[in-house]
């Protein structure tokens, strides 16, 4: 309790600072940490039920609800795309589901609910990030290069092929983030797991190789999801009749 006090009076030495300099972002500052506080609450004692339930099915319900708030939140960054909740929600579900069943099927680790939740936890938001940054670059460049597209379209090309382009540099800008981290890890940046596991006393060696296993399960469930969304990503810019059509 005496750490949570402390790191809040951190919290409120910062917003104190930006009141001060008046950068305009203090109130959104103190709703995140009321939020972050209030969330992380709540969901400790729904995983603490899960954990004590321990059937499979209810860990599936907790993971598929949170796949379900990872596929709104990125739909937030989708303003000028249709479809972009169902095309998240797909595309999550699916990295989440493939990695999950192939660390099952491996053996890598079992059902056991302290396993699942974090892990499956972390699958999640990564995957909403990599949807969130695809969705954000896809739709500027459609935007900016409306002409190209119909002019694409003109000629015969089919909504697919006239976003082949746009496609790809969406799905490279969806991985920078993760590529970045998996090029500096352990040199300038200690991820979570390995960090609570050492606090946990662990040995470092054994820290690592957890890392390396969650490093790897999130580029693979990351990748999935990426390449599953691209997929579908040009049904968000065209309607039936191959029509361009961008949301305000």
């Amino acid at each position: 309790m005496n750490q949570l006090v402390a790191s809040t009076a951190l919290v409120g030495i910062a917003i104190a600072i930006i009141e001060i300099k008046r950068l305009g972002v203090g109130k959104d500052l103190i709703i995140g940490s009321i939020r972050s506080f209030i969330q992380l609450m709540a969901v400790g004692f729904v995983i603490k039920f899960v954990f004590d339930l321990r059937q499979v099915q209810y860990q599936a319900l907790l993971l598929l609800a949170m796949i379900f708030i990872a596929s709104f939140t990125a739909r937030g960054r989708a303003r000028s795309i249709r479809y972009a909740f169902p095309i998240a929600f797909v595309s999550i579900l699916a990295g989440t589901a493939a990695t999950v069943g192939a660390m099952l099927a491996l053996g890598i680790i079992d059902t056991r609910p302290t396993y699942l939740i974090p892990l499956g936890g972390m699958m999640i938001g990564n995957a909403m990030n990599a949807v969130s940054l695809g969705f954000d670059r896809i739709g500027g460049e459609v935007s900016d290069k409306r002409g190209q597209v119909e002019a694409a379209l003109s000629l015969g090309a089919p909504p697919p092929k006239a976003l082949e382009d746009m496609v790809r540099n969406s799905v490279r800008a969806s991985l920078l983030p993760l590529m970045n981290m998996m090029k500096v890890i352990g040199l300038v940046h200690l991820p979570g797991a390995m960090t609570g596991m050492l606090l946990a006393g662990a040995p470092p060696l054994d820290a690592a190789k957890i890392q390396l296993v969650v490093m790897y399960m999130l580029a693979a469930s990351g990748t999935i999801t990426v390449l599953v969304s691209s997929l579908f990503i040009h049904r968000g810019f065209f309607n039936r009749s191959w029509q361009l059509i961008i949301n305000s």
